[in-house]
C-alpha cells in the first residue's frame, strides 16, 4: 500500500475524495438546509473545499517545494475556472431537472482528470 501511495495520482484521488466530501456536505447544508440559492451555495461549497485541496495537494500528493505564492496564484486561477465551470454545469443540469447533488457529482467527475494534469504540469511544478 505504501508503494501505491508514494505516487501522486492515488494521493490526488484521496485528497479529491476528501475535498469532495467537504464540498458535497457544505453544498447540502447551504442549499438543502439553509435554502441558499443554488449557484451561490455551489460557489461557497466549492471554495470551502479549496483550502483542504490546495494544502494537501501541495504537501502530500505533489510534495511540492516550489514557490508557494506562485503556486497559490496558479491554483486560484484554476479554482476560478473550476468554479465557473462547476456553477454552469450544476445550474444547467438542475435546470434540466437533474437533482442538484447528482449534478454536482457529474461536474466534479468531469473535472477530476483535467485538474490532475493541470496540478502536475502547471500548478505544482517544483515537486520532489
Amino acid at each position: 500500500m505504501r508503494r501505491v501511495l508514494s505516487h501522486s495520482f492515488p494521493r490526488y484521488l484521496i485528497i479529491g475524495g476528501l475535498s469532495f466530501a467537504v464540498d458535497f456536505g457544505a453544498l447540502y447544508v447551504a442549499h438543502g438546509l439553509l435554502h441558499i440559492w443554488l449557484p451561490v451555495a455551489t460557489t461557497l461549497a466549492f471554495l470551502l473545499a479549496f483550502v483542504v485541496n490546495f494544502g494537501l495537494n501541495r504537501v502530500w500528493a505533489f510534495e511540492s517545494e516550489g514557490h508557494v505564492g506562485r503556486q497559490l496564484v496558479l491554483y486560484l486561477l484554476l479554482v476560478a475556472l473550476n468554479t465557473v465551470l462547476t456553477v454552469v454545469v450544476v445550474s444547467g443540469l438542475a435546470a434540466l431537472g437533474v437533482q442538484y447533488l447528482i449534478a454536482k457529482t457529474v461536474a466534479t467527475a468531469a473535472l477530476t482528470v483535467l485538474n490532475y494534469l493541470a496540478y502536475r504540469k502547471w500548478v505544482f511544478v517544483g515537486a520532489r
